[in-house]
């Protein structure tokens, strides 16, 4: 019985630290406020992302083709204490429910989130190139797999 107070001390001190951590890597994920945009042949594809709290990030995914805007995506960014989530709903899939994505690795300003449990994509993947340009990718989460890619400029 003299271990279980190291033993809870220990764990409550990591608990602390993988809550502080998250933290300092979640407020890296306010650089997506603004407007991003990649422009193609059929138009352009567009994030506008908002900070709606300390733990909290909000964005809308549309394609502009001529005078035309569709939404095709709503994505919340949340911090929690189970983790740092990319929760997508996309428009006319999944019956509308938000599929969810764990961040589960953080290095040099790339943000990897996943979920093996999806279709596709299993892995979205953010990485701030600039203050200004960013690399975003969805894939099968397979090397040589089935992969789209976004580069994106801020607006």
């Amino acid at each position: 019985m003299k271990k279980l107070p190291v033993v809870l001390l220990f764990v409550s001190g990591v608990c602390a630290f993988v809550l502080k951590d998250s933290q300092e890597v979640f407020g890296k994920l306010y650089a997506l406020e603004g407007t991003w945009k990649m422009t193609t042949k059929r138009g352009a594809v567009c994030e506008e992302w908002k900070k709606m709290s300390d733990t909290h990030l909000q964005s809308r995914g549309y394609f502009i083709r001529g005078t035309d805007t569709v939404i095709s995506e709503q994505v919340a960014l949340t911090n929690t204490k189970e983790g740092v989530f990319y929760t997508s709903t996309v428009e006319g899939q999944n019956n509308q429910q938000p599929i969810p994505f764990k961040l589960t690795k953080y290095a040099d300003n790339v943000f990897v989130f996943e979920n093996p449990r999806h279709d596709f994509p299993r892995r979205i993947v953010y990485s701030f190139i600039t203050a200004d340009s960013l690399h975003a990718f969805v894939d099968d989460g397979t090397e040589g797999g089935k992969r789209q890619n976004f580069y994106y400029r801020k607006q």
